[in-house]
């Protein structure tokens, strides 16, 4: 008995029963639904995010649309800004897919002034509206931001920002800058042969020293008198380095522009000569030519002109009755000026009629009466000229007249020989296929301001100058057709950060 009570006592106790687990059901649901209500909370803040990027993104291309639009018509001038307001205005009456939407396209949206400004340069400063109408000079780049428009564009209906705040509204915005990058000009640059902007010559109005419908040997200038004539090569870009590339210089030379917003009244960065045998071939694309011995020009940035005609001074149909003794007038000294015998109030002694050249290819001379006040924009339709009967007091001595064989236009629908489009004894068309623009013939050139000093030029005014026969490696030949406001002449806007 002891035994087996002693064994009974060694042996180890039973364990109890282990006890039922409590049941998680509940827990699990709150867990679920806590996690629940952050999942939805993401989707809710993806959907906020996704309607304000959208409406962002709206009003962005909004923004982007009208400054393009806006620059694009800036030029200086009072009638700039307003052009500017209009086409700003257009873009959102205009019928769908052109007019300006939000809310997915959905909804049409008004303009107001108040969303734009305008400044001289990508920052600034800015004037309102209003503002660059009564002084509109050099405001080239424009500024628009779509807060000043309807507020409720901007607005959009939040579902997961109304948690965090008392507001269940979130607004955005578009803001854009765009402005002026280029100009139509040369980048060939010649004297002014007077200081004087506008001149009165003996009744006929004389822009710093040229006469309008006189040709000029371009190459062939020079103040003071010299013993050769002077051109000079400006920098295409808005910095201080001499270039002379001719890879580098020849896209512009092909679209006649510079990489500049503003010319006029500073300086430029010149080295002379202008490099004519070089680059001859790319000024020559405006005849449908487009050989050269490096990359020739672009014919859909560089197109030839409409009228490729050309008016060689011994051509067979020439309106000058005597053959002039060259394409321009004929080359005079003075103590201060290398010109030609135009350039005096009176033509020296002895000067006959064939060497003033040939007169007036595309652009006729003006009485001084009409010419308006200085700084004031040509007319549109140009201002009144001389016709062909005061030739005599105008190139005397000399008195050049017209041919008999082959009259001078008189026509008003065509009142130049260059005016032409068909026929063949004025026009000559571009060459097949090509791409052509009227008016391509013309060179807008930088008048300096000489003699220059070093390699900074000042730039008195921007000359039209009509070619009228190609260039070749030793000469270039240029009609005067009168100054053009610089602001005028732009040739690419482009949005600005």
């Amino acid at each position: 008995m002891e035994t087996i009570n002693s064994v009974a006592a060694a042996r180890p106790a039973p364990r109890p029963a282990p006890a039922m687990p409590l049941r998680q059901d509940g827990a699990i649901g709150i867990m679920f639904a806590a996690g629940l209500i952050i999942m939805i909370g993401f989707f809710a803040l993806a959907i906020d995010l996704s309607q304000m990027y959208n409406r962002k993104m709206e009003l962005q291309n909004t923004a982007d649309t009208v400054a393009l639009a806006a620059a694009l018509e800036l030029d200086g001038t009072t009638q700039g800004i307003t052009n500017a307001l209009q086409k700003a205005a257009e873009r959102f009456t205009a019928a769908p897919p052109a007019g300006l939407t939000y809310h997915y396209n959905n909804s049409a949206m008004s303009w107001s002034d108040a969303a734009i400004e305008f400044g001289r340069g990508p920052a600034g400063p800015w004037k309102s509206a209003s503002e660059a109408k009564t002084q509109p000079d050099g405001l080239l780049f424009a500024k628009v931001d779509t807060s000043g428009l309807d507020q409720d564009y901007g607005k959009v209906t939040t579902l997961f920002a109304r948690t965090l705040t008392r507001s269940s509204d979130a607004s955005t915005s578009g803001r854009a800058v765009a402005g002026r990058a280029a100009v139509r000009v040369t980048p060939l640059g010649i004297c002014a042969m007077r200081s004087e902007s506008h001149r009165n010559h003996n009744g006929e109005l004389e822009e710093y020293g040229y006469r309008r419908g006189v040709a000029y040997n371009l190459l062939d200038l020079n103040v003071p008198a010299a013993a050769a004539g002077k051109t000079f090569l400006v920098n295409p870009f808005a910095n201080s380095a001499v270039i002379s590339d001719v890879a580098t210089l020849a896209p512009f030379v092909c679209t006649g522009t510079m990489a500049m917003t503003r010319l006029t009244g500073g300086k430029v960065t010149v080295s002379s000569p202008f490099p004519i045998g070089s680059l001859y071939y790319y000024l020559n694309s405006r005849f449908g030519s487009y050989s050269a011995p490096l990359a020739a020009c672009d014919a859909r940035t560089a197109p030839s002109d409409a009228n490729i005609k050309e008016y060689p001074y011994n051509g067979s149909n020439s309106w000058m009755r005597v053959t002039p003794t060259a394409q321009s007038a004929a080359l005079l000294l003075d103590t201060d000026r290398r010109w030609t015998v135009a350039g005096p109030d009176t033509a020296p002694g002895g000067t006959t009629n064939a060497q003033f050249g040939v007169l007036w290819s595309y652009a006729k001379a003006v009485p001084y009466a009409a010419y308006q006040q200085a700084g004031e924009p040509e007319p549109a339709g140009g201002y009144s000229t001389y016709d062909t009967s005061a030739w005599a007091t105008l190139y005397n001595p000399g008195q050049p007249t017209t041919s008999t064989t082959t009259p001078y236009p008189t026509s008003q629908s065509t009142p130049t020989p260059y005016s032409y489009t068909n026929g063949t004894t004025f026009f000559k068309t571009s060459p097949a296929g090509n791409k052509s623009v009227r008016n391509r013939r013309v060179l807008n050139l930088p008048l300096l301001e000489c003699p220059v000093s070093g390699s900074k030029a000042t730039v008195l005014g921007i000359g039209k100058f009509f070619m009228p026969v190609a260039a070749t490696s030793s000469s270039l030949y240029g009609e005067f057709a009168g100054l053009v406001p610089e602001q005028s002449l732009g040739a690419q806007v482009e949005l600005y950060p």
